[in-house]
């Protein structure tokens, strides 16, 4: 399986017909620098966000031994303007929050996975092997 790595993102616009967002960047691939597009559809495009900050941080502190410079402190969900889609509002430190808007059916998604990383951390803090 060939091996990618985004070295740089050239640019973020949203597709002609407004169903996905499309990032230009720059990737090694297989050990060859190469332009690429990547859509990403827009009911995905909260969730690919979040993915990417958390995986970004992860990276970083791996790599540099430090701790991740973003850390959510909080996190709330509220009403949009759509029945069919919520707000999930992430609160960073300093105040700043990144609000990001999703179907209710991906959020659902999000809480269920949510739910279960809690259940994950409270079991293996009553162990004495975790942290909340």
């Amino acid at each position: 399986m060939p091996t990618m790595k985004i070295s740089d993102i050239k640019d973020v616009v949203p597709a002609p017909d407004g169903g996905a967002i499309v990032v230009k960047a720059e990737v090694v691939l297989d050990a060859k620098l190469t332009e690429l597009e990547i859509a990403i559809t827009t009911d995905l495009a909260p969730t690919v966000a979040i993915a990417l900050l958390a995986s970004t941080a992860k990276a970083r502190a791996e790599r540099d031994g430090l701790e991740p410079a973003l850390e959510v402190l909080a996190a709330a969900v509220v009403a949009s303007g759509s029945a069919e889609k919520v707000r999930l509002q992430l609160l960073f430190d300093q105040g700043k929050v990144l609000p990001v808007e999703m179907s209710t059916e991906a959020a659902e998604g999000v809480s269920k996975d949510l739910t279960n990383e809690l259940v994950i951390r409270a079991r293996s803090t009553n162990s004495g092997t975790g942290s909340l």
